[in-house]
Order: C-alpha cells, then sequence, then structure tokens
C-alpha cells in the first residue's frame, strides 16, 4: 500500500512537470506580433498554490524552485528573484495549510492574493533598488489580476479534474499515519 502512495506522489508531481510545460509553451509561442495590453494569468503559480494549500506532499520545495528557475530564465527575468519570491510564498502558504484547511475557501482567496501582491510589491522594490528595467505597472497589475480571477478556476481544475483535494481533519493514509 505505500507503493501506491509514494506513485500517487510522483504521479502527481509529474503531473505538475507536465502543466508547467505547456504553460511555459503556451506563453512562449507567439500568438500576435504586437505588445499586449494586458498580461495572461500565471497559471503555473496558481497551480502551485492551489496543490500547496491542499496537498502539499505533492509539490517538494527542490521540484518548485526548479520549475519557477526554468520560468525566470525562458521569460527572461532576473535569474532567481521571482523564483525565490514564488517558492517563499508556497513555503508561507504551506505553513499556513492546517489553519486554511478548516478555514472557507473565501478566505483562501484571499491569502494566496496577500501572497501575490506580497511577491509584486517585492519584486518591483528589489527591482528598483538594483536599477534593473522593470515591466510597466499596469502589466503587472493586470498579471496580478487575472491570476487572481484565474485561481478559483485552477482550484475547481485541480479538485474536480485532477482529484487533488484538501484533507479532512484527522484523515489517515493505508498505514494509519496522519496526513
Amino acid at each position: 500500500m505505500a507503493e501506491t502512495t509514494l506513485g500517487k506522489k510522483w504521479f502527481y508531481r509529474l503531473l505538475f512537470v507536465l502543466i508547467s510545460a505547456v504553460v511555459l509553451f503556451l506563453h512562449l509561442i507567439p500568438l500576435q506580433t504586437t505588445p499586449g495590453s494586458w498580461a495572461m494569468p500565471n497559471l503555473i503559480v496558481c497551480f502551485c498554490y492551489a496543490w500547496v494549500l491542499r496537498r502539499d506532499d505533492y509539490l517538494p520545495i527542490v521540484l518548485i524552485a526548479l520549475i519557477m528557475l526554468l520560468a525566470d530564465f525562458l521569460f527572461l527575468r532576473p535569474p532567481g528573484l521571482m523564483a525565490a519570491l514564488f517558492v517563499l510564498g508556497a513555503e508561507f502558504l504551506r505553513s499556513r495549510r492546517l489553519i486554511l484547511r478548516e478555514l472557507p475557501f473565501l478566505l483562501e482567496w484571499v491569502m494566496v492574493a496577500g501572497v501575490l501582491s506580497a511577491v509584486l510589491l517585492i519584486n518591483r522594490f528589489v527591482l528598483v533598488v538594483v536599477l534593473q528595467p522593470r515591466p510597466s505597472l499596469w502589466l503587472s497589475l493586470t498579471e496580478f489580476a487575472t491570476t487572481l480571477l484565474a485561481y478559483p478556476v485552477v482550484v475547481l481544475i485541480s479538485r474536480y479534474l485532477l482529484g487533488v483535494r484538501k484533507l479532512a481533519v484527522g484523515e489517515v493514509d493505508a498505514l494509519g499515519h496522519r496526513l
């Protein structure tokens, strides 16, 4: 029975890598030749935060860091800055998952909004301090807004299509260990 649990964890880890690869590919293909006036949601972060709050054992910190670092390289952002901020946000949410497990979804959404806004503000502050060019404030705010609006959809997809659900209080695995 331990093999099925371990196999399930690896299945969801590979599924996260596959979802991330598809999202990165869709962001990189040129669908239009002129720059857009609004940004697409960061679906990798949505899936990451939704899964960390539901089943934190599916996404180890190393996997999150590697995927986010790859995104930094592919999107030509300063290497490691956004990756570090998103990993810190994921770990902040991971430390609050037991509290959020018992609260309604609206409070979870507000917590994710707070983490995303902190990531946006810290990123812009660091870029200003090191005199690095940064995207326009409008573009950053539209990415924040679309990511926040996409989060409930990602949670629904994760729960009902992919089977990543919150654990019940006191739930145990096949060997009787608390989850």
